[in-house]
């Protein structure tokens, strides 16, 4: 953010090399604030017209407990490696006994103290696969059966977000339709600020839609652009129900 300094003050800030190669330092502060303009205040633009700000109330989706499940799953993948490295182990200290008993059974001395000591080593081992075991069944057990979780609806968000994009497409597809008819160069929220805000009439007739547009309060240079609009308007042959349509402007009183 840049605080534009008071009159005779250094201004306390920096700036990228680009901006520094370009600008001048007093002259940040307005870059900056069209800056903000451009950027931040577009999202507030794109909320009125995108009628944003409605309301649907807060509504909560019933559905199964993901965070359960994801522990769940955890727990049931670590459950089987456990499992696997038990039976492993199982196997070992099973090959391990034999050995010790082919010791013990032709009387070695030296060898059987090894192996032994080996198969205390794989019991030890088993032990500790045991009781991690069980533990991971504890925290399995202790989950419970499957729980239910009331989520957020994201209908709401979703289907403000494609309505915004949709308005969005539908207004710049005007606006490139409008602009071939007209001769001066216009910003879609200066023309939908002028000829779509404005109050007005409409007549319906046998053959034709009238459409009335109030200039009452606008400038000589805005009543120009909005002449200029509505003359695009009817040269674009917009039609509703089958009938042409035909604008036209007219001050009224208040």
């Amino acid at each position: 953010m840049i605080v534009e300094p008071s009159e005779g003050k250094p201004l306390v800030d920096w700036g990228r090399p680009q901006v520094q190669d370009m600008l001048e330092a007093a002259e940040w502060a307005g870059v900056d604030r069209e800056r903000t303009e451009s950027q931040e205040n577009s999202c507030k633009r794109m909320r009125d017209h995108g009628a944003l700000d409605t309301n649907y109330g807060r509504k909560l989706l019933v559905g199964p407990d993901r965070h359960q499940q994801r522990a769940r799953e955890k727990l049931e993948q670590a459950l089987e490696a456990v499992q696997q490295r038990s039976d492993k182990q199982a196997e070992a200290v099973q090959a391990q006994q034999n050995q010790v008993a082919e010791s013990e059974t032709k009387g070695h001395g030296k060898r059987l103290a090894q192996r032994q000591r080996a198969l205390a080593g794989l019991e030890t081992e088993r032990q500790a696969t045991r009781d991690t075991q069980a533990k991971l069944s504890a925290h399995a057990s202790a989950l419970g059966p499957p729980r239910e979780r009331a989520d957020r609806d994201f209908r709401q968000q979703t289907m403000m977000t494609f309505r915004t994009l949709l308005l969005e497409n539908a207004l710049l597809t005007f606006m490139a339709a409008l602009l071939g008819n007209l001769q001066l160069k216009v910003s879609l929220a200066c023309i939908l600020r002028i000829l779509v805000e404005r109050s007005g009439a409409r007549m319906e007739t046998a053959s034709h839609g009238i459409y009335w547009v109030n200039t009452t309060g606008l400038s000589v240079a805005y009543q120009r652009l909005l002449a200029e609009g509505v003359d695009g308007l009817c040269a674009m042959d917009l039609r509703c129900q089958g009938k042409p349509i035909r604008v036209h402007l007219k001050e009224m009183p208040p």
